[in-house]
């Protein structure tokens, strides 16, 4: 049975009108038909409300629907949102800009969707792995002449003329040709909007940041509240539906939606201290994205009851810590939330993106 949900006339608010589970999985459609066709738009190409499995990440993030990162943006000014999203400005992007497959992304991964992530990637060589390996030009041409070996060639010829004299040598390179060649053939592919090499399919990634995922999505396992709230749901589920007060397509995707109707944001973090962590969600808006996602997931007659973000680090320690906003703060960020939905609505209507101010004045600091 669904959440009956109901909307004022007046004020667009929404609520659920009982108490009753969701049974939202019951209801969930995969994102693609068995002929591969995308189920979450129509025929037209427009988007079709309802709750989605197993959509990719890049696919998720190109939907022309309100995310909770462009509604930050808006809550920053309607002139940043203009900007970005509306003016048809574009910006060259830097390199920190670029989305990356860092030890954060993977480790979440692991945590969420760890049956297929093997068939994925694979762990690459450093060169810590084999300490006493030849890794440098230079050394590889002084090994030549230790052997009495010539020097001239191409560096792939220098390795073979090495290899074919001593067989047991290792050399640094040669060892990560072996390891790509066993994965299978290279293949140029998209992965994730990024153009990368793969090797039967599969992507190679750096030891370090593999060892780092690991080892966080095992710390985060390891704590048993954690481990708990991974359980009993679905991982990534993206819900799309339409907001009554702006009109506007929405979208969300949860990182972990349990069957009760409760949700799990994991954060892999650079630091889970409670005041720094605190310092963190106040900067990147947590308790907005919070209120945010709980809204949409309303709308498709899911009342999220509970809200856990789980924060693991993985740099100078190794822990994990669940937290949960408090009442006030949760109903603050609420007030945030609609606040801004009403205001984007205004811009949307009267095409006035302004800055810092509402009305073109001067600001007084006293």
């Amino acid at each position: 049975m669904s959440v009956a949900v109901s909307i004022d006339e007046l004020t667009g608010e929404v609520f659920p009108s009982d108490n009753l589970l969701s049974n939202w999985a019951e209801r969930a459609q995969p994102s693609y038909g068995d002929s591969g066709e995308e189920l979450f738009r129509d025929c037209q190409g427009e988007l079709i409300e309802g709750i989605y499995l197993d959509m990719p990440n890049d696919v998720y993030h190109s939907l022309p629907a309100l995310s909770s990162s462009k509604l930050k943006t808006f809550m920053s000014s309607p002139a940043h949102y203009y900007r970005e999203y509306l003016s048809g400005i574009e910006r060259k992007r830097t390199l920190t800009q670029k989305r990356t497959f860092d030890a954060g992304t993977h480790a979440h991964t692991l945590i969420l969707e760890p049956e297929g992530y093997y068939k994925q990637f694979f762990r690459d060589v450093v060169p810590s792995d084999y300490p006493d390996a030849l890794q440098t030009a230079t050394q590889i041409e002084v090994e030549l002449v230790a052997l009495g070996l010539k020097k001239s060639g191409t560096k792939a010829e220098k390795v073979q003329r090495l290899i074919e004299a001593n067989p047991k040598i290792q050399i640094f390179d040669d060892i990560k040709e072996k390891l790509y060649a066993k994965q299978g053939e290279p293949k140029q592919e998209m992965v994730e909007g990024e153009e990368i090499t793969t090797y039967g399919g599969k992507v190679p990634v750096d030891g370090q940041v593999w060892d780092d995922a690991h080892r966080a999505a095992k710390t985060t396992r390891d704590h048993a509240e954690a481990n708990a709230y991974f359980q009993n749901g679905l991982p990534e589920v993206a819900i799309i539906a339409r907001c009554p007060v702006t009109g506007m397509m929405l979208k969300v995707k949860f990182d972990w939606l349990r069957h009760d109707d409760t949700a799990v944001d994991m954060k892999t973090t650079a630091s889970t201290k409670p005041e720094e962590f605190l310092r963190q969600l106040n900067n990147l808006s947590y308790d907005v994205q919070q209120e945010f996602y709980k809204y949409v997931a309303l709308l498709a007659g899911i009342d999220v009851r509970e809200f856990t973000f789980v924060a693991t680090e993985y740099v100078n320690a190794d822990i994990c810590q669940p937290y949960v906003l408090s009442e006030k703060r949760t109903y603050s960020a609420k007030i945030k939330v609609d606040g801004a939905l009403r205001r984007l609505n205004e811009c949307n209507k009267t095409g006035r993106w302004y800055g810092w101010s509402e009305d073109d004045c001067t600001i007084v600091f006293e």
